[in-house]
């Protein structure tokens, strides 16, 4: 017995010295992936969903914005963006966009204009849906918030993350990861039961965002509006 025991322990001090003490007897979530393959395959998941929500706090452009949007790898989304520069609600389907702004928004694109002018267009445009081909050019920046893969590009470098503690988001299990940015410190969070979807994502220093997915392979709600509430943008002055 004793010779079994001194074969385990140095092998035990022959693991931990070629492994940094890591690595040995890996146990919990993904115990036979590092944290950076973890990261990696809560990404994979999220692109490999029919349709997924995104909500919480983004920068862009230096400004802190809100966003909820329902995304589907066929294109379609319905959501709202909310900033310092206003809001407005989105839906696109194959062919068009709808964008409802409110008069911030409209103001903010419009300062540029004339007053008289910019006060004309807001009064016309503010609060009721604009409808644009999805090829338009106008139409195409908007039509990029829709883009799941591109939403997710963000996190296709995972290199140097951290298997930390296991929590919960939304009522599931999650393995938390960490890595160390120059900007600060990004945290992951991914699903350890079922398909380890990422479901919350956050990054601290000087523009701090938390996102969180969720609505994982339901139906986006992108039924089109109609009416005297829609104006054709082809047919704008």
């Amino acid at each position: 017995m004793r010779t079994a025991h001194r074969i385990t322990a140095t092998a035990a001090l022959a693991c931990a010295a070629a492994l940094g003490l890591t690595g040995c007897f890996a146990s919990g979530p993904f115990a036979d992936l590092s944290g950076s393959e973890v990261a990696d395959k809560s990404v994979d998941a999220l692109r490999g969903a029919a349709s997924l929500t995104v909500s919480g706090k983004i920068w862009d452009e230096g400004k802190p914005m809100e966003l909820n949007m329902a995304v589907s790898k066929a294109g379609d989304c319905r959501g709202t963006i909310a900033g310092q520069d206003g809001s407005f609600e989105l839906i696109r389907n194959s062919e068009f966009v709808f964008i409802k702004a409110d008069e911030p928004f409209y103001r903010s694109q419009m300062k540029d204009l004339p007053k008289a002018e910019a006060d004309e267009a807001v009064k016309q445009l503010a609060g009721h849906w604009l409808k644009s081909k999805t090829s338009d050019a106008d139409a195409k920046e908007l039509a990029s918030l829709c883009d799941l893969d591109e939403l997710l590009k963000e996190f296709d470098d995972s290199k140097g993350a951290e298997k930390g503690k296991v929590t919960s988001v939304g009522g599931q299990k999650a393995l938390t990861l960490t890595t160390k940015t120059e900007e600060g410190t990004e945290t992951l969070q991914v699903a350890t039961e079922g398909t380890p979807y990422l479901l919350k994502a956050g990054v601290t220093g000087k523009e701090p965002a938390e996102i969180s997915f969720s609505g994982f392979d339901k139906p986006v709600q992108a039924e089109v509006p109609a009416g005297e509430d829609v104006i054709d943008a082809d047919k704008l002055g």
